[in-house]
């Protein structure tokens, strides 16, 4: 059976913020499949699909454990909970996390595929052979290298030959940067939910009741510290959308925490 929650300011806004995340996916959809146009021009072989869509893949597999995580806290009995029905979240949640580290790892890739990018050595990049090249302007965001556009990369310039694309140095600087920085928050949420794994396992609980609460809330503490950092570093050189994004999901974890230590 459902609990019966009382439906107050404090769950219209909890179920507001868990909307706007349902909304995030398609939008970081839509980056995603502008970024892949650029990178994957002859077409994206289906073993790097999520580096090429890492970031609405993650998304994705968030929402989904971020919603059976409310159905096991908050909305669902116990009672419930023993029945099939609660095998069937668990093993959802199982699903999730393959896809979450599956998702971590083409971050992983993103990132260390910066490293792919050495010095041009083109003597002169609007001749027509460069066309066929993209222009990193940051990072998962890329132009068509155009006679009105080249003539304005006076500085050094590094190409990517696997990828073809060319980037200045400082927005190669910054775009890697930038994607060691997903790596960083990727690897902090699945530590997270991994410590919220144990929270919600009622046997965890009786074995260690009070020193598995306190060492579990300092690790969390430090690793949501890490996460708003990173939110701090999007918001100042990133995207909105990657800085609102962290927003959303700082506040939904929040929801989810009070939900796992509140009263019974």
């Amino acid at each position: 059976m459902l609990r019966m929650n009382r439906f107050d300011g404090f769950s219209v806004f909890k179920y507001l913020v868990y909307a706007a995340l349902v909304a995030n996916v398609a939008l970081f959809f839509k980056d995603d499949w502008e970024a892949a146009s650029h990178v994957f021009r002859e077409g994206l072989p289906f073993a790097r699909i999520i580096e090429g869509f890492a970031a609405s893949i993650d998304t994705a597999a968030w929402v989904v454990l971020l919603l059976l995580f409310e159905l096991e806290t908050c909305q669902l009995s116990a009672e419930v909970l023993r029945r099939p029905a609660g095998l069937v979240i668990r093993g959802l949640r199982a699903l999730c996390y393959v896809v979450i580290v599956y998702a971590f790892t083409g971050y992983l890739d993103k990132a260390l595929g910066f490293a792919l990018y050495v010095p041009a050595g083109v003597a002169d990049v609007c001749a027509p052979a460069m066309r066929q090249f993209a222009l990193l302007v940051e990072l998962d965001e890329y132009r068509a290298l155009t006679a009105g556009n080249c003539a304005g990369l006076t500085g050094a310039l590094f190409i990517n030959e696997q990828t073809r694309t060319l980037a200045e140095a400082g927005p190669l600087a910054q775009a890697t940067r930038l994607a060691w920085v997903d790596v960083v928050n990727s690897g902090a949420w699945l530590l997270i939910v991994a410590l919220l794994e144990l929270d919600v396992r009622p046997g965890v609980k009786r074995l260690f009741p009070a020193r598995f609460a306190t060492a579990s809330l300092y690790a969390k503490s430090l690793l949501y510290a890490a996460i708003l950092t990173a939110a701090g570093y999007w918001g100042i050189f990133g995207t909105l959308l990657d800085f609102w994004d962290a927003f959303l999901w700082i506040a939904a974890f929040v929801f989810i925490e009070r939900n796992v230590w509140r009263p019974d």
